[in-house]
């Protein structure tokens, strides 16, 4: 298991105290007894409190929960196996297994619909462990989950249109709060948040940034709002009665699902109940004995980014990160210059296949994981917008110190907590030689085919987006406060509390 550097902030072994200011361990119930009472250790290494009278009470475990590593100061460490309760795909098929159990006993009311949405880096990375098209990874995934008894299996590029249009229609509108000013308030620069590895980072060390996130949804938690509010709708089922798994590229994803901010306090439910990653997916086939290479090949569902016959897939265009630069880009020069230049032509720019005119960019130091991306005006050729990614914690750590210390003139930063961006997520396969030169090779083979296999389609010509906008949100579409409600989130800074046991000495 391996979370993003931006959570491994220190080289620690597995001896684990809550020296790093980690506060579940040391967190107690305090009681107002003054009677003597005491605390024994059992023959089984229990702890039970012991009153003056002789009577024993089995005193509860202390125990660190996903949740938990949100609400704390602490940092998930090296033992995360041992600090985390995890979601894996044994979850997924312990609710597969109950729902046959309910049907067996013919109780089909006690089940609940099970839908699986994947990511298409998920798609990209099993595409080239097992020498498929990711058209077909798709298509064999549907087969063998519906087999399975999962009811819907959908495609989180579908989610991500919905926060490509609603992050570009945030950044436009924060730029004019700002009259395009970097650092005159919090409006600007726009930092991108759909790396939860980020954001745990920033809420933890960096509160001071956290006013220049943006709000808008990650694509995993549009397309969880998606599932648990207009799919629970359309199908007229509470939202706790539908079990919604992802399929992700890092485990960092599972922390972002556990945030309090994606539970529905109404029907004790989150919009995503389970995250398993690539890995614990392929790691699932052999288990079950489903070889994806023998699997037969299933019609998708209909949210999914594929064209009427099926035949072709659609991303957007740019790099694993998800495009948010890209389309942002271009969204905000057509919106605030009457410039006009595509999603497409900002992606061939940034990854050096092609040169473009009105674009500018610079490598910093060489380095493709932090790029300048300047938008340049048509007459003047001075600067209209000034974009970035910074990809991979050494970058990560830069930024913020610009950030801090007003050296930033970014208007929007495209950030990933993983060197490489997301093709490089922790969940992610590994290549059978552990060696850094293959390691590279096989990251630099998953974004080749996560770049160049599918078609790209922008979020206004996905007709199935439009469609699900106005049905969903009635005739304001995107400018209803129940848009706003559903698509964005907040962020919380946590407290650095001092704990005497952390001490380095």
């Amino acid at each position: 298991m391996s979370f993003s550097g931006g959570l491994r902030l220190t080289d620690l072994n597995d001896y684990i105290t809550p020296g790093q200011e980690c506060i579940k361990p040391v967190q107690t119930k305090k009681t107002s007894r003054t009677d003597g009472s005491h605390i024994k250790v059992g023959d089984t290494g229990d702890y039970y409190e012991v009153t003056k009278d002789g009577e024993e009470s089995k005193l509860e475990k202390a125990s660190i929960t996903l949740n938990d590593c949100l609400a704390c100061s602490g940092c998930v460490t090296s033992a995360e196996t041992v600090l985390i309760t995890m979601q894996s795909h044994t979850e997924l098929l312990s609710v597969l297994e109950e729902n046959r159990r309910l049907r067996d006993a013919g109780q089909n009311d006690q089940t609940k619909k099970v839908v699986v949405t994947i990511a298409p880096q998920t798609r990209a990375s099993l595409a080239l462990k097992h020498n498929l098209s990711t058209l077909s990874v798709s298509k064999r995934m549907t087969a063998i989950l519906k087999s399975m008894g999962v009811d819907y299996v959908f495609d989180s590029a579908f989610g991500r249109d919905l926060t490509l249009a609603e992050s570009a229609r945030e950044f436009v509108d924060r730029y004019r709060s700002a009259k395009g000013q970097v650092g005159k308030d919090k409006s600007l620069p726009v930092l991108a948040s759909w790396c939860p590895g980020w954001v745990c980072y920033a809420e933890k060390t960096h509160t001071e940034v956290l006013p220049w996130m943006s709000t808008t949804r990650s694509p995993q938690q549009a397309m969880g709002v998606v599932v648990k509010d207009f799919l629970a709708k359309k199908l007229s089922v509470a939202p706790d009665r539908i079990y919604h798994v992802t399929v992700m590229m890092c485990y960092d994803k599972k922390l972002e699902a556990s945030r309090d901010d994606f539970y529905n306090d109404i029907y004790r439910t989150r919009d995503v109940d389970c995250v398993v990653t690539t890995g614990e997916f392929d790691r699932m086939l052999s288990e079950t004995n489903t070889p994806l290479e023998s699997a037969s090949e299933a019609a998708l569902d209909s949210l999914f980014k594929a064209d009427a016959t099926q035949e072709h897939l659609y991303s957007s265009a740019g790099t694993s990160a998800g495009g948010g630069l890209e389309y942002i880009m271009s969204y905000a020069a057509r919106e605030l210059f009457g410039i006009d230049i595509s999603p497409e032509a900002i992606a061939a720019a940034g990854m050096g296949q092609a040169k473009h005119p009105l674009l500018q960019v610079k490598a910093i130091r060489n380095q493709s994981d932090h790029r300048e991306i300047t938008l340049l005006d048509p007459d003047t050729h001075q600067a209209k917008l000034q974009f970035a990614t910074v990809y991979g914690f050494r970058h990560l750590q830069n930024l913020v110190r610009k950030l801090k210390s007003g050296r930033s003139a970014y208007h929007y930063v495209e950030v990933a907590a993983c060197p490489s961006a997301c093709s490089n997520g922790g969940g992610q396969l590994q290549p059978a030689d552990p060696s850094p030169a293959a390691k590279k090779q096989w990251v630099s083979e998953t974004e080749h085919i996560y770049v160049h296999a599918d078609s790209y389609q922008r979020p206004e010509e996905n007709s199935a987006i439009s469609e699900l906008i106005y049905e969903w949100f009635g005739a304001e579409g995107l400018d209803s406060e129940a848009a706003k409600h559903a698509l964005h989130t907040q962020f919380h800074g946590v407290a650095a509390q001092t704990n005497p046991l952390g001490v380095s000495w």
